[in-house]
């Protein structure tokens, strides 16, 4: 299953640390007080919101972090890396994620702050800066989902889970991501 398609679209941030930044439409951000695209940001299509929501479900997991970190240079997520992401059709119509995708973008939004920042230029921007860390809980769940899939064992999804943890849940520099 390729992650090309026309209709419904995902957000993701090309600048990733410890959590992809995907979310479905666009996230808040305005420059000198006009509202527009974020910089730095790419779309996916899709035909059906589901499939949108279950993108988001894929994209924030934990083992697509753990492939992100694998196979790209653990800063930019380009569309060639996404796009070969491995995806079983089974993935695409499991209600769960669909359940799950929802459940996520909900709990990043409301955890989500506007943060204002001035250029060197002068110019001001203001954007939504979400903390993934605080949806870990939702995210485990997808992950669990995911596994079931990918017919990872209890061993290898608890490495998964938590590869990386003390950094994405913060203990280096407080959670901005």
């Amino acid at each position: 299953m390729r992650f090309f398609f026309q209709g419904y679209f995902r957000f993701y941030q090309e600048a990733t640390r410890y959590w992809v930044k995907a979310t479905i439409g666009l996230p808040y951000y305005a420059k000198d007080g006009i509202i527009s695209a974020p910089a730095h940001g790419r779309y996916v299509f899709f035909e059906k919101p589901v499939t949108t929501t279950i993108a988001c479900a894929i994209l924030n997991s934990s083992p697509f972090y753990a492939y992100f970190i694998a196979h790209g240079d653990c800063f930019h997520l380009s569309d060639t890396l996404l796009t070969a992401f491995p995806i079983p059709f089974a993935v695409v119509v499991d209600e769960r994620l669909e359940k799950l995708g929802r459940e996520l973008q909900k709990s990043l939004n409301q955890n989500a702050t506007r943060t204002t920042i001035r250029t060197r230029d002068g110019s001001e921007i203001t954007y939504a800066e979400f903390y993934a860390f605080k949806s870990k809980a939702i995210i485990d769940d997808i992950d669990r989902v995911l596994a079931e899939h990918y017919k990872f064992t209890n061993e290898e999804l608890d490495f998964i889970i938590n590869y990386d943890i003390k950094y994405r849940m913060g203990a280096d520099d407080g959670n901005s991501e």
